[in-house]
């Protein structure tokens, strides 16, 4: 059985996951706001919140009920979906390959190849084992691809992601994964990292 305090730690987790107040988490999730304000703050512990707003909250979530979020795989936190190039350790690719990176990156500091490892950008024409030429220096505009670091604002767990940057959020476009929840950039938990300035695909 899950204790009233688990269930208001719970809730303080999920609104801080979601970058919400409490009052706006209740209103997205189509509740009063003073259904969840005054349950997480009472102190008598006389009451109490139904089933029906704790379902509520976890379905705008998407974070299972009484799971704090970090303690498993959540939508934008779990292995990184990009990763800093490595030559040396993803496999061996064509000669031609780091010809090309070394010409995409000059004289230029600051710009890094980055391998994309899963599909949250396949409706832009990014797939996995494409490597992106990343600009550290580069100002992001509205439409660019960015590699941004997210932190779990609960296990302070960071991760890389691939998004587009449409401000001021961070966007997946996907047709495999399907829609994902925008993260605001906020150069706390979500800091954009650099933006992409060119793409090689080295497998057709």
């Amino acid at each position: 059985m899950v204790e009233p305090h688990d269930t208001k730690e719970w809730i303080r987790a999920v609104a801080r996951y979601m970058n919400l107040s409490l009052s706006d988490l209740a209103l997205n999730a189509g509740l009063a706001a003073s259904t969840v304000t005054r349950y997480i703050n009472d102190k008598s512990g006389k009451l109490s919140v139904t089933e029906r707003t704790i379902e509520a909250i976890a379905v705008y979530s998407g974070i299972p009920k009484n799971v704090l979020p970090g303690q498993r795989r959540l939508p934008g936190f779990g292995e990184s979906e990009t990763v800093k190039y490595d030559a040396r350790q993803d496999g061996a690719l064509p000669d031609w390959v780091n010809t090309a990176i070394a010409a995409h990156k000059g004289n230029r500091n600051g710009v890094e190849p980055w391998l994309m490892k899963g599909w949250a950008l396949d409706q832009l024409g990014i797939l996995p084992g494409d490597i992106l030429m990343i600009d550290q220096n580069r100002r992001p505009k509205a439409g660019d691809i960015v590699v941004a670091q997210l932190t779990d604002p609960v296990t302070q767990r960071t991760e890389s992601v691939m998004r587009r940057f449409d401000p001021p959020f961070i966007t997946t476009h996907s047709s495999k994964m399907g829609p994902g929840r925008p993260e605001t950039v906020d150069d706390d938990r979500v800091v954009i990292m650099g933006v992409e300035c060119g793409v090689i695909r080295p497998r057709q």
